[in-house]
Order: C-alpha cells, then structure tokens, then sequence
C-alpha cells in the first residue's frame, strides 16, 4: 500500500538531520512489502520558509498515497495539525493516521481534538501501524489492532497495547531508503567549517529508570532494549562511506544501562575501524570503570548526562537519587580519558526554593569548570507520559517555553491563542508553580545562566560561588533593578557578551551586599572574559583596546585577577578568596584551528615582553601550532 510520511517543520536550525523515527518506520514499511514515501518539511522549509502547507499539498497530489501518516513532536504538533486539515482537503478519501511524542502519548486527546484524523498510535508505531495498513488493503476490521485508537458511533476505541518490538532482528535502516530519502540534501546542510559530519542512528530503545519529569521512559514503557551490534555498525559503515558522516549520536535513552552491550560494541567499532566517533546517553551513578577508557578508544566522543538538581531532596522527589560524590566522579573520571561530559539541569520543580536552585547553579558552575561540556539548564517542563504529568499541579502558559521550541523565530498570534486554550493538551507550556519564583523570574533566571555558562562560563561559576544560596534572591534584585533580559540579543556569542556583560557589571556595581574584594574579583572576571571572547570572534573587537602588545596571532592584556587560581578553584569547589585579586597580565594566543588557549603573565614576564624578548616571543609564537 502507498504511504506518505511527514514531519512538520521541527526547528530552526539550518542544519538539518533525518527525521530519524519516520526512517526507521519507513525501513519496517518496505520490508512489511508496503511502498512507503517521506516528507520532511523540516528540510523543505529551508528552502522555501512559510511554504510547508502548500509544499505538502503539492507532495500529496505528486504522491496519491492512500494513507498519509504523521509524526509530532511537541513543538510542531500545531504544525501537524493544520497539514492533516490539508489533507482532506485535497483527497477527503485520504486516510489519515498519527503518532510520535506527542499524538502518540496523548491518542484520544488528538482524535477528540482534530475531527480530520482517523487514527491515532499510542506508544511504539511500527507493529500497529503494518497491521492497519494490512486491514485496510484487506478491508478487515481494526477492532483487534494494538495501541491503536480510532471513532466509533459510541465514542473514541482505544485498543489493548501491542507487544514491544525485538529491536535485536531489526535489519540496517539507512541503506533500504535510497530510493525514498536523498542523504545528500542532509550532508549539504552541515556547515563547510563544521569539524564534524554528525547525524544520529538508532541503537536501541527505553530506559528502566523512572525520573518523575521523564516522559521518554514511560512511552518505551521502561524496557531497556538494543539494535543488534552488527546492524549498528553496518549503518556507521554505510553512512560514513557513502555520504561522509564521520560522528554518530547514538540514539538509547540510557545505552550504558548495560556495560557488557557497551564492551562489545567496543570491540564491533575497533574491529571495523571505521574513522568515526560516536556519543550516548549515560548515569552519573553508573560507574563505567576501565571501561571509560574502552569507549573512548573506540570512538566515544561525548556522553550526556542529565544531573537535574544539587538538592538530595528534589533527587528523592524526582526518583532519580545522584548524589554529588557521583556526579564529580564520573565527570572527573570521564574528563580524564578525554571524553566530554553533556551535563544538564532542571530548575522550578514544585517544592524546590530559590535555595535549591541557587545550590544547582552553583553545581553547574562547578561541573562547567571542571571539565564538563556543555552545561545546560532548563527549567521544568512537563510532558506526557511522564509521571509529572499526571498531577494535578498549579501551572499557567508560558510563551518564554513555546518561544525556546516553536518551529520559526515568529509565532503568529493565532497559535499562542490555540496553545493558550487547550492546557491539557499542551501542557509542556503551561509551567506549574514554584516555591523558586515566579514564572518570569524562573524563565529569566533559565535564560541568564544557560547563556552564561556557555559564553561567561567563569562569570557564571564565580557569580554562583561568591552569592552561594542567596544566587536567586540577588537575581531577582537585579532583574527588580534593571529589567528583562531579551532572548532576542543572545543569538551569537558577541551578542552575548555585549548584552550579559554590561548586565552583570550593573549588577555587581549595584549591590552593596557584596565585599569589595569580591566587586573587584567579579569586575575582572567580566573584563577578562569579554577580551577573551572579543579576541575568538574577531581581531578587530574590543579586546585590541585594552590590548598591551600583540603578535601574529596573539595578544596580551592586563588583568587584576589571578585566573589560573580562580579556575582551579571554582574547578574544586572551594571558596574565592581576596588574593585572587592580584595586578598581572594575560596572554590569549589562536592555533591554526581556531582552539584558543590562555596564560598570565607576570611583571617581570611583560618587561621582557615590551622589550621584545625573544624567549617570550618564542613562547607566544610556539602556542599557535599547538
């Protein structure tokens, strides 16, 4: 049977990966003998942006599928939507069926709420949606199909849930589709300056962890399960070789929920040796041991980890239990054989105060300077099926949320007054209550620190240890004192700093609970890391301004603090002291790669300099091929 499959448009990011479910659906299609189209409007946006309806209609016409399927995530489901509408408008025969993250966790809701949808798929698609492609080429009834859910003349049928899939007999996606998905028309998006080609394949699917915030691990109903080891590595193989893909996240809500699956795929990728790396999900309390170095020697690039919170008391509430020995460890011990640490955080959990969240920005500072890389923090959602979910919580919309996700830069009105009426529907924009602050503080205090941490990570670390648990309650002062900050200014890194520099140093001006040897030390932290940032981006910034000599590709400017000795501090988690306020220099030089590293100088270094010693020179120099 012909079928179209569509994904909206989904972000706004100009470099765009395949729409990984609807592959592998679209691979379970063709072996089933079904004759499977895609449709990515996410990719087709690019090209024509604000097009995708008609895009889509012309698709249909160009097609004539007989079932048209949809996939949503939360983000787009609105997107979703409208393009059903679309297709009965073009064929009133069409059959139209959905599922994904978001229709396929809420099946009843979006049959009860889009009168053009005829099927809706809760949970894992491939086994229910063959089976209904198979009743109706044979015109048998649906009734006895899993997980499906459909109108009759009495009300909406939801079906009994269908068995999991044995992910271990699933053959290799990538290579079935040539005929149907042009990986070209992907591998053209990365960027030309990109020093990776990454895409992501699937490796297996459910974590058997219950996180109360999760919603991920409840649609995979909490069974841990993996691709074969061949198939995996076939797929690396045939996407490195053919189209140049030479990084893979490897898609596993927790693939090192089983070690020895890990050890083995290891050993798969030397065997191979392919020129590849790879990432995955991992747990802080999972100790990896000697295998940390396997991985790592086999390509392992990065692992994320989701920390959530510093408090023990939000860890037992959300069920997760890491406690903070765990959390350095592993990232020390990941650090140590060369794998990076994605660490992320969750503020705004009901019960958590301003004390709470002060103590988790203060741990992401932390983790940020001890290696970790990168550290994101968002504030809570909450999305079907998580646990979280279910409660009946205090919450009201929030447009900061749906801004972060929504598809393009502009939202037009018509969708915030959709989204806005329909909470049980949308409910990851509806943030519930806090002790922490209001909403507009927490999503504030969201957008201060995550673009801190990326850009002014020192700032953000130091600002964290000096106000310890009064960090939130001196944010909010600030923002009382100096009003918003808009996402609008944040957009590149110089944005960043031209906008959050200027922010803190009023801040910190304005604040007389602090000491100042504290001003001071935060004031030449800010300076230093605006020079630094000025002197990445462009030779001619602010940072040639402040500059005392210069060189090829190198600079040095005066600084009144001791950097190396903030970081290692910050870095261990002990306190900032006032002889780290001490008169020097700093040297920034840029390699070949663009990497940039840093040094002080003392007096005695810079008179040397000034006279154009050339050991010193020779020093500067050397750095730029390291």
């Amino acid at each position: 049977m012909k079928i179209l499959l569509v994904q909206p448009p989904l972000t706004m990011s100009p470099e765009v990966h395949p729409p990984l479910g609807l592959c592998v659906l679209a691979s379970h299609l063709r072996r089933a003998g079904h004759d499977p189209s895609l449709l990515d409007l996410d990719l087709e946006e690019k090209s024509r942006p604000g097009e995708y309806v008609q895009t889509f209609r012309a698709a249909v016409r160009e097609h004539n599928p007989r079932v048209i399927g949809f996939t949503s995530m939360f983000n787009n489901s609105l997107h979703a939507e409208r393009l059903i509408q679309a297709a009965k408008g073009v064929d009133d025969g069409i059959i139209t069926v959905a599922g994904g993250s978001h229709f396929g966790a809420l099946p009843r809701e979006c049959l009860r709420r889009i009168p053009q949808l005829d099927f809706a798929i809760r949970g894992e698609g491939e086994a229910s949606l063959t089976a209904l492609l198979f009743s109706l080429e044979s015109s048998t009834p649906t009734q006895g199909i899993p997980s499906l859910c459909y109108r009759l003349p009495g009300g909406i049928q939801e079906n009994h849930a269908a068995s999991l899939l044995d992910l271990d007999g699933v053959e290799p996606t990538w290579s079935g589709l040539e005929t149907i998905l042009d990986l070209k028309r992907y591998a053209a998006t990365v960027p030309s300056d990109s020093p990776r080609k990454a895409i992501y394949i699937e490796a297996g699917r459910g974590c058997p962890f219950a996180c109360s915030f999760c919603a991920t691990a409840p649609f995979w109903e909490r069974r841990y399960r993996v691709k074969s080891i061949g198939c995996i590595v076939d797929e690396m193989r045939y996407l490195c070789e053919e189209y140049g893909y030479d990084t893979f996240m490897l898609v596993h809500d927790l693939l090192t929920a089983d070690r020895d699956f890990v050890s083995d795929f290891c050993d798969a990728v030397f065997d191979a040796r392919l020129p590849v790396e790879w990432t995955a999900n991992h747990r802080a309390d999972i100790s990896l041991g000697a295998l940390a170095a396997k991985m790592r020697s086999a390509g392992c690039l990065s692992v994320f980890m989701g920390i959530e919170s510093a408090s023990s008391r939000i860890q037992k509430e959300m069920h997760k239990g890491l406690t903070h020995g765990q959390i350095m460890s592993t990232v020390h011990s990941l650090r140590d054989v060369a794998i990076s640490s994605t660490c992320s955080f969750i503020i705004g959990f009901p019960s958590e105060t301003a004390v709470d969240v002060s103590d988790t920005l203060h741990l992401a500072g932390r983790l940020k300077m001890a290696g970790a890389e990168p550290v994101q923090v968002h504030r809570l959602r909450r999305w079907p099926p998580a646990p979280l979910a279910a409660l009946d919580l205090e919450a009201s919309f929030d447009l900061e949320a749906l801004r972060l996700e929504y598809p393009s830069e502009t939202i037009p009105q018509e969708d915030i007054k959709t989204i806005e009426a329909d909470p049980a529907f949308f409910m990851g924009y509806f943030t519930p209550e806090t002790q922490a602050g209001s909403s507009f503080q927490m999503a504030q205090l969201e957008l201060l620190f995550a673009n801190l941490l990326a850009i002014l990570p020192i700032t953000a670390a130091a600002l964290a240890s000096i106000y310890g648990e009064r960090l939130v309650a001196a944010h909010c002062d600030a923002l009382m004192a100096q009003g918003a900050i808009s996402r609008a200014d944040l957009s590149t890194a110089l944005g960043v700093r031209d906008t959050l520099a200027p922010y803190i140093a009023a801040w910190v001006a304005r604040d007389d609970s602090l000491k100042e040897w504290q001003r001071v030390l935060l004031q030449g932290i800010l300076a230093y890391e605006r020079a630094r940032i000025g002197f990445m981006a462009t030779a001619g910034d602010e940072s040639q301004a402040t500059m005392v000599a210069s060189g090829s590709n190198w600079t040095v400017f005066p600084a009144a603090i001791n950097v190396a000795e903030i970081l290692r501090k910050l870095a261990d988690g002990q306190e900032l002291t006032p002889d780290l306020c001490a008169d020097g220099y700093i040297a920034l030089s840029r390699n070949e790669n663009g990497a940039v590293r840093g040094f002080s100088f003392g007096g005695d270094s810079m008179s040397r300099l000034r006279q154009r010693d050339p050991e010193i020179l020779s020093i500067l120099e050397s750095t730029i091929s390291q």
